[in-house]
């Protein structure tokens, strides 16, 4: 067997020799080699070489600031400068090129907002992940947000949002890639899709992030799910949220992607407040949707579905909705006592999920929308901010008992710091305290397990998912002389 030959170097060789090429295309296709080899010119006999393919440089793309409005503006400003933290050993920080967006104080020198970036290392020197958080707290938005950077995908979806009055929607797109992307977006509400002719055919050049206003694509929509698809190149979505109860801010988020739809969601780290605490608002102007709420989607056609909450404390509960094709429907999940909860969806037909809770503090809130985990089968990683207590909340999707082995590590990978585990029965949601001191993480699990990361105090809050590493590119069998 000879030895593995990059894809490039295959390529150059067939433009050389387009028999080969055609003989290879044959055998690929189930022709018997004995007919291949009687073409003109072909080897009689053909040996199977396994190729791999060269690994592409990994990438993630951070939110940058958050991005809302100021007063009756119509197009948005960034709010500060994120923290960043990355976990790699070998990456390079590449600023997104923008049209300017200024930032919340700009004043009269028209400061501009800084610029988002992406990280991206090459695929043989290890994990590449981060995250960016920060704490804001001005007249026009107010609220703790925290999001992973994102591998680029063509396809995800976000669950997220709301542009009913007084709630506001950012929609961010990038491409760090090296060549155009063309973006279409799908958007559902709660009467079906939504006929938003300037979301398709979105060009983004390479390196460009480009924003929109939610409201201008779908207004006066309370629940929006939003399909993102790409061609050319993979991007990443998000969407800055916030909220102004009456006159003043209070609580945002950033919102990231979720995979494309299946039939078993799960959604792991809801937080349910106190009734104590939920009670003191919920009577005031403005706070109706403070309560945790399921938003899900069927997109493509009818479906039941059975919902189930999973409490350590409390008992689980079950219940069973209908969903119509492409029509967006949020599920009540208030009075179901205090504590962390895992949620799990089966349906017959491919949907998507997400969780909004809140976080209720002293004259404050804050939201955080939740997306459907990533099922790690194997190895995932997270990068948390510092400063605020951060729980890992795991579910097992597996059928059998599953460890979860977890270790933080330094920056670059190379050191262990610490380490722990946890071994779940099948269908179980557990929690582990990680303390405030943030960090790099990575996990490794013996079965399909469900996990994120949830940072809490009271007035704030966010979700971190914890993401597999993109998959190894497969190897395949090539017939040459």
């Amino acid at each position: 067997m000879s030895e593995p030959t990059s894809m490039s170097r295959l390529a150059a060789a067939a433009a050389s020799f387009g028999v080969v090429a055609l003989a290879v295309g044959l055998v690929a296709q189930g022709v018997p080699q004995a007919v291949v080899g009687a073409l003109p010119t072909q080897p009689e006999v053909m040996t199977a070489s396994l190729v791999s393919a060269e690994a592409p440089v990994r990438q993630v793309v951070c939110a940058g600031p958050f991005l809302g409005f100021v007063q009756q503006e119509t197009t948005p400003r960034g709010f500060g400068e994120p923290t960043v933290n990355l976990l790699g050993s070998e990456f390079e920080e590449v600023p997104l090129a923008s049209e300017e967006l200024l930032d919340v104080y700009a004043g009269t020198e028209g400061k501009v907002a800084a610029l988002p970036i992406y990280a991206e290392q090459a695929a043989d020197a290890g994990f590449l992940a981060g995250s960016s958080a920060s704490s804001i707290d001005t007249p026009f938005a107010r609220g703790y947000e925290a999001s992973i950077c994102q591998t680029p995908a063509s396809e995800s979806w976000l669950v997220a949002g709301s542009t009913t009055t007084g709630r506001n929607s950012v929609v961010s797109l990038a491409n760090p890639g090296s060549v155009q992307a063309i973006v279409d977006l799908e958007i559902f509400g709660t009467t079906g899709v939504i006929s938003a002719p300037g979301a398709r055919g979105i060009l983004l050049q390479p390196g460009e992030r480009r924003v929109f206003s939610l409201s201008g694509l779908a207004p006066d929509e309370s629940s929006p799910v939003i399909r993102i698809q790409s061609s050319g190149t993979p991007v990443t979505a998000s969407l800055h949220v916030s909220l102004t109860r009456g006159l003043q801010p209070d609580g945002l988020d950033v919102a990231t992607t979720q995979l494309p739809p299946s039939t078993t969601r799960i959604v792991t780290g809801l937080w349910l407040e106190s009734e104590e605490q939920l009670g003191a608002v919920l009577g005031i102007e403005g706070y109706s949707d403070v309560g945790p709420i399921l938003r899900l989607l069927s997109p493509e056609a009818d479906t039941s579905a059975t919902i189930s909450l999973v409490r350590p404390v409390n008992g689980d509960v079950s219940i069973g909705v209908e969903l119509q094709a492409g029509r967006v429907f949020d599920v009540s999940l208030d009075e179901l006592g205090q504590g962390w909860a895992s949620v799990r969806i089966d349906a017959d037909e491919p949907i998507v999920a997400g969780i909004r809770h809140s976080s209720v503090g002293e004259n404050k809130t804050d939201l955080a929308w939740v997306p459907s985990a990533h099922v790690i089968e194997g190895l995932g990683s997270v990068v948390l901010p510092r400063n605020i207590d951060a729980v890992l909340q795991m579910t097992s999707a597996s059928d059998d008992s599953a460890t979860v082995t977890f270790a933080r590590v330094s920056d670059d990978g190379q050191s262990v710091l610490g380490q722990g585990s946890q071994t779940l029965n099948p269908g179980q949601f557990a929690t582990k305290g990680l303390g405030t001191q943030g960090g790099n993480y990575l996990f490794e699990t013996t079965g399909p397990v469900a996990l994120s990361v949830a940072l809490l105090e009271a007035g704030s809050i966010a979700t971190l998912p914890v993401v597999a590493p993109p998959a190894n590119l497969p190897e395949v069998s090539v017939f040459a002389r």
